[in-house]
């Protein structure tokens, strides 16, 4: 039997591809390039903008040419009556039930599984909980995946052990918000990475996404936990909007000013910190005044990434009764302005880098025969040459664009 599996969004889904990929071949299956020639497509969808949903949605019909579609991902909750419309032989399992997927695809029960990607990848996606503590009013993610629901220690411990036998790995721990990890379970972010710090091994963490206020009961702690030499100095903290007011109506349980004194708190600590946000653009009711502050804030904090989304209504949310917000020229003018600010900061972030000499791990395949490196502060070095990924490298940074440096193997010219 064979399978075929596609995946979209964000990390956790990613990461969860991955657990239905390892589960079915611990099963006996292969994995097929084309939906054409499996058994069965798997579709880990998702629908976190309008836009998003509807390329979901036009990949149903020729993922069916496989004659079995899974449907799993926030749609498969959030979303499933509309799947059901254009394909109405889909099956659904929702997002992380590894337990319902078996079960669907004949195992009663899950099997031991013990297979990973990472002799194929530099990198391992490790999802350590799913699930939220927020009510944040725009997302639809909350409503897919429901309240807070954190792994064990234990076998987060014994996946990150696994991955890394084959030798330096990046391992990327992900959840909807990776600061709440443990709330449920009476544990808590830094009590686990400094248990995943405990294992032998040569690997880098990449920690995922945190919200402001789940990072605030923590910050005498966690960025001590990001200084040691095998986390990532990245930390990323969406703000989402610069005024308080929208912050409040959007739900986010925190201030302008919080999100910057955490900011301030990790700089403090980790000055080479890379600095990854977020900001809706276009709100219900943001004016001109907000826009001004959300271009302010880039250019204040200066952030390595920010990543400017236009906001978009989702059926079943809070906001979505709330109107579509702003439209038309002038959203897409602020979506413009704020990413050019963005870049502008980002560049100059970037270029003081040329010439400077970094230790960075092979963590992906690239364009054109080249590959991505992560630097210890997580920023991407391309590497024109085919290296070997899971292996560590001095480069030279040649050159700098907004988004990622240029660099050469030490001793090349």
């Amino acid at each position: 039997m064979r399978a075929y599996i596609e995946s979209y969004g964000c990390t956790l889904n990613q990461g969860e591809a991955c657990e239905i990929r390892d589960l079915l071949l611990s099963l006996g299956w292969s994995m097929a390039s084309d939906p054409g020639d499996a058994d069965l497509s798997v579709l880990v969808a998702c629908v976190v903008i309008e836009s998003t949903e509807n390329r979901m949605l036009k990949r149903l019909r020729p993922l069916s040419s496989s004659g079995r579609v899974i449907v799993t991902g926030c749609m498969a909750t959030a979303r499933k009556e509309a799947a059901q419309a254009v394909l109405p032989s889909a099956e659904f399992v929702p997002p992380g039930d590894l337990q319902s997927f078996a079960e669907l695809v004949g195992r009663a029960g899950l099997p031991s599984v013990d297979v990973s990607g990472g002799d194929v990848s530099g990198f391992s996606i490790v999802p350590i909980a799913t699930g939220c503590r927020g009510e944040c009013s725009y997302c639809i993610t909350r409503l897919a995946r429901g309240d807070l629901r954190s792994r064990r220690p234990e076998d987060i411990i014994a996946k990150v052990a696994y991955e890394i036998r084959g030798g330096p790995l990046e391992i990327r721990l992900t959840a909807q918000d990776t600061a709440a990890y443990g709330l449920d379970i009476g544990s808590d972010l830094v009590r686990l990475l400094e248990s995943v710090d405990e294992i032998e091994g040569d690997f880098r963490m990449r920690v995922g996404m945190m919200n402001p206020n789940s990072v605030l009961p923590l910050l005498d702690r966690l960025p001590g936990a990001f200084s040691d030499a095998r986390v990532f100095k990245f930390l990323h903290l969406p703000v989402q909007s610069a005024s308080d007011g929208l912050l409040s109506e959007m739900g986010r349980r925190y201030t302008l000013s919080d999100f910057e004194k955490v900011v301030s708190a990790f700089r403090s600590v980790v000055p080479e910190l890379t600095l990854s946000t977020d900001l809706i653009v276009g709100y219900p009711e943001e004016t001109d005044e907000d826009h001004e502050a959300n271009l302010a804030l880039v250019r204040r904090v200066r952030p390595d990434i920010v990543n400017v989304t236009r906001y978009s209504p989702r059926p079943g949310t809070k906001a979505f009764g709330s109107g579509r917000g702003v439209v038309g020229r002038k959203a897409k003018d602020r979506s413009r302005e704020l990413t050019e600010a963005r870049f502008e900061v980002s560049l100059a972030r970037n270029e003081r880098l040329v010439g400077s000499q970094r230790r960075a791990l092979a963590a992906e395949r690239g364009k054109n025969g080249s590959t991505i490196l992560r630097a210890d502060d997580y920023r991407q070095v391309v590497v024109v040459d085919d290296l070997p990924l899971r292996r560590f490298y001095d480069v030279v940074i040649d050159s700098a664009t907004p988004t990622y440096l240029f660099g050469r193997l030490e001793g090349r010219h």
